[in-house]
């Protein structure tokens, strides 16, 4: 386990985590920064790339905003994935991450979700480590 996921766990770091706030349409996500490789904007598509929402087993986003190639090595997507959307640096404290209620631990099938954000409403925190 990383010392950023160490801290996000824990939630007893004082620490803000640094992370990449995902918009797709009306949802968000965030991921910490310190597991994205690159994101670049899409030139043209290549075949054999999945969108970011099919991977999450999610209905396709609107395609607004920008149309970017996403790569996180930890997730073992070699060829990364296309989105529309829109992405952000933030910094989130502490008080702002929630652990998982064990329900949802339980019953969610959403790819590397490990904790929730209280950003006015509530988002998953995605982590590969």
């Amino acid at each position: 386990m990383s010392a950023t996921w160490k801290a996000v766990a824990t939630m007893t770091h004082a620490l803000s985590l640094a992370a990449v706030r995902l918009t797709l349409g009306p949802q968000r996500f965030y991921i910490p920064a310190t597991q994205i490789q690159r994101c670049s904007l899409v030139e043209y598509e290549a075949e054999g790339i999945a969108r970011f929402s099919q991977w999450l087993g999610l209905p396709d986003e609107p395609e607004q905003g920008l149309h970017l190639h996403l790569f996180i090595p930890a997730s073992n997507v070699a060829q990364g994935w296309y989105l529309w959307g829109e992405l952000e640096n933030v910094l989130l404290p502490p008080s702002d991450i929630y652990p998982l209620p064990e329900l949802l631990k339980q019953c969610c099938k959403l790819p590397a979700l490990r904790a929730l954000v209280g950003d006015g409403g509530c988002s998953p925190l995605l982590s590969w480590e």
